[in-house]
């Protein structure tokens, strides 16, 4: 397996066998970071799209033209195989298959959601993202190499608090099973502003808590009480009740849900029923750039819950 901890200048693309189809040249070196599919260069500029050191990929069982080999399973339904392509381990670069079955991006590239990280990021007051110092066509249909910078900043759970507060009063959604925590620069920015949508629903709200609260819980056991001190003034670790608390927030925020059948939702006995299908008739990850594709996962969360 090649080295790949040194710095390069050239991002190159292959098929899955291997066979190099083409290079980008950049105006810098880079130092590939692994598991993540860009790198830096040592004047601070990232570069999202610019190749991976490559391990494995995932598919879903429903796909009956699965190439490679299957290596294990992964616990979500709508990528729960890990498959890997052995001639290409610990190669650099983008490949011409996708990372994962619901999203366009190539192994190492970024493609059609990803569009979307330059208007949002235009919009979103919370973006990590200083400036864009250059998009850089790969040759790739809807495929673009993304050069940032990432603001300076430093902060605290306070800005926690501020980042959730603005994007349920500014009608910012991400999916509800999104590693959210892991996305989140300095207590308060968000590095990966593509995978956030607008709606003023509230599953999509309730999912947008939920997904940082689980993430975080998972985290981080201390920061997630702290946290929840801020907000509502005392916290819990029972996970069932994860979902009541992100719903008290989204109501504590957003007015509009007040005196609704929403915030009648938390006197009812069954409250977790009702909370669990608002939630799951929202977006996950894989409804962020075909929702209509991917809607049978809602039927089987659903299913699954009654089971």
């Amino acid at each position: 397996m090649k080295d790949y901890t040194r710095a390069t200048n050239v991002v190159p693309i292959y098929d899955c066998k291997g066979e190099k189809l083409d290079e980008i040249i950049l105006k810098e070196s880079i130092m590939p970071i692994p598991t993540k599919r860009g790198g830096y260069s040592a004047s601070g500029n990232y570069y999202k799209g610019a190749g991976i050191v490559y391990r494995n990929h995932l598919e879903c069982d429903k796909n009956s033209n699965i190439q490679g080999e299957i290596i294990g399973k992964n616990r979500l339904v709508y990528e729960n195989l890990i498959v890997c392509h052995p001639g290409i381990v610990g190669k650099f670069g983008i490949f011409t298959f996708r990372h994962q079955p619901m999203f366009s991006d190539y192994e190492g590239g970024c493609g059609l959601k990803e569009k979307k990280i330059v208007d949002n990021n235009s919009e979103f007051k919370y973006s990590a993202i200083d400036e864009f110092i250059d998009i850089i066509p790969t040759g790739l249909e809807n495929h673009n190499i993304y050069c940032y910078r990432l603001k300076d900043f430093k902060g605290n759970l306070d800005d926690t608090v501020n980042l959730i507060k603005y994007v349920l009063e500014n009608d910012w959604n991400t999916a509800w099973d999104k590693n959210l925590w892991e996305d989140i620069e300095s207590f308060g920015l968000v590095r990966d502003v593509a995978d956030w949508y607008k709606g003023n629903d509230f599953k999509y709200k309730l999912g947008t808590v939920y997904a940082l609260l689980h993430s975080l819980y998972a985290k981080d056991f201390s920061m997630y009480a702290r946290l929840l001190l801020k907000i509502i003034g005392r916290y819990e670790f029972d996970k069932k009740r994860m979902l009541y608390i992100s719903a008290e927030i989204v109501i504590k925020y957003c007015k509009c849900f007040k005196d609704t059948v929403y915030y009648n939702y938390l006197e009812q006995d069954n409250w977790f029923e009702i909370l669990y299908k608002e939630l799951v008739s929202g977006k996950a990850c894989c409804h962020l750039e075909n929702d209509d594709e991917w809607n049978w996962v809602r039927d089987y969360y659903n299913k699954e819950k009654e089971n």
